[in-house]
């Protein structure tokens, strides 16, 4: 099934998510199974500027997004169930006020998910940015990176290889 924009999925609920506690301190958990593909819903939050970094912001729209809770809490996984998609819709005819494209942040699921299990994203940072992970999944890479970056990222942290890899 392919990945359609949030409006063409006008039966599901949204949000069926809760913040809890996590191996990585507080997670995102889903209170009800997804199936593969599905949106799971919008993350709100404030636009910043390009270039601004802070704890949880996520590259949003040509610059960046603060999000609000709940989906401040996602977690980095290197074998993630969900993934960030950034939409752009346009508006109706009728209430089209300027030409300007709406963007829209979406979490959607990449398999199927199960009844509270925590909700993950790879975070995918450039080797200049990688620290230490900890998702604990058989695929982990041992460093969140993005994957073609990680050849890059293991010579930069030679000296300092987790866990014997």
């Amino acid at each position: 099934m392919e990945i359609l924009p949030p409006s063409f999925h006008r039966r599901v609920r949204y949000d069926r998510v809760y913040v809890a506690d996590s191996p990585n301190g507080r997670g995102l958990f889903t209170s009800a199974a997804l199936g593969s593909n599905r949106a799971v819903g919008r993350v709100y939050g404030q636009k910043k500027p390009s270039g601004w970094r802070s704890e949880y912001c996520m590259e949003f729209a040509g610059g960046a997004l603060e999000p609000d809770p709940p989906y401040r809490f996602i977690n980095h996984s290197c074998d993630p169930n969900c993934i960030l998609i950034e939409w752009e819709l346009s508006r109706g005819e009728e209430t089209q006020r300027s030409n300007e494209p709406i963007y829209e942040m979406w979490l959607h699921t990449l398999r199927p998910v199960k009844k509270g299990e925590e909700l993950t994203i790879d975070y995918g940072w450039e080797a200049e940015a990688s620290i230490r992970c900890n998702c604990r999944s058989p695929k982990c890479r041992g460093w969140i990176c993005r994957i073609d970056d990680l050849p890059r990222c293991l010579e930069m942290h030679k000296d300092d290889i987790p866990n014997g890899r």
